[in-house]
């Protein structure tokens, strides 16, 4: 049986991929880790770049709080840019993408089947007695649109079948980059 809660983060979860969709921008350099975003472009995943990753996320996401709303944004992302490449990757938006990828697949990897999560947090959207009829419209179109962004998202079999061999390793990460920020 899954957690209640699961339900409410697919909500979260579908809601978050269809709002950066449609936007379509690129987060700032000092918001390195959006909960559920898609990557600008997704990685083909390897042992190295798990490894990678591993062994660089806490770095450079400690550099990124470190600059937080300090100096420019050019020197900012130069700083980002030279921490993430001291852990092998192009610069900070490869990491951002690569971040990005690991976790969208270890999302899959944990939740094969999104469309029953969505369609049961669909359903119980009328029964939420604090939402105007707008606004529980609204939540259904939005999960709708986040889940054809969801399954159009899905990653390749080679990119499951890396991330499979580290789930346990995996998913403290996982868990913050699906925590609600706040």
């Amino acid at each position: 049986m899954k957690p209640p809660g699961l339900i409410a983060a697919c909500c979260v979860f579908a809601l978050a991929y269809a709002g950066i969709i449609a936007t379509q921008t690129t987060p700032p350099p000092t918001q390195a880790i959006q909960p559920f975003n898609l990557p600008e472009r997704p990685v083909a995943l390897t042992e190295d770049t798990i490894r990678r990753f591993l062994f660089g996320f806490a770095p450079v996401a400690a550099t990124v709080r470190e600059l937080d709303g300090r100096g420019e944004a050019v020197e900012r992302t130069a700083i980002l840019d030279a921490k993430a490449a001291e852990y092998g990757f192009a610069g900070f938006s490869d990491w951002i993408d690569t971040t990005n990828t690991i976790m969208v697949t270890y999302h899959w990897a944990t939740n094969p089947d999104p469309r029953v999560e969505v369609e049961q947090a669909i359903a119980s959207i009328p029964a939420m007695p604090n939402l105007s009829e707008q606004e529980k419209s609204d939540m259904i179109e939005g999960l709708k649109a986040g889940l054809a962004k969801v399954e159009n998202a899905k990653p390749t079999s080679e990119n499951m079948a890396i991330v499979q061999r580290h789930l346990r390793t995996l998913k403290p990460f996982y868990e913050l980059w699906a925590a609600p920020a706040g």
